[in-house]
């Protein structure tokens, strides 16, 4: 019973997080209860319009965050993300993230539509997490 109740079984639709989930599979995510204190690479299950989106915090609030040839930067230090499904080369430019949002973007750079497109996103819309 309280399995149900804490837990979600989150079916992917979209190809954004490949390899990390793949389009057809599914995922059991934690649902957000009281509150969510997110930590750098939570899968977030999140709403974003009206669409329900799943993709990863690489951004926390108050982080200056950008991309340079394909290289993730927080704070100036260069992030490994060992869990990308291709070496896609873009930049992004700097952005301050603003308090209580996160950058999400998705493991499959070329195709994910994101905080790239869409910008950080409120703690209060994420829905359920995954933590490794």
């Amino acid at each position: 019973m309280f399995k149900n109740f804490f837990n979600k079984k989150i079916n992917i639709i979209e190809k954004s997080m490949e390899p990390s989930l793949l389009n057809g599979s599914s995922i059991i995510m934690r649902k957000i209860i009281f509150s969510y204190k997110p930590k750098r690479f939570d899968i977030v299950h999140f709403k974003n319009n009206k669409k329900n989106l799943i993709k990863r915090v690489v951004g926390l609030s108050s982080e200056t965050i950008q991309v340079k040839k394909g290289v993730l930067i927080i704070n100036g230090k260069k992030i490994s993300e060992n869990y990308i499904s291709n070496n896609f080369i873009f930049d992004f430019p700097q952005l301050v993230i603003g308090k209580d949002e996160l950058f999400l973007m998705g493991d499959s750079r070329k195709i994910s539509i994101d905080s790239r497109k869409f910008g950080p996103v409120k703690i209060k819309n994420i829905l359920s997490f995954y933590r490794f």
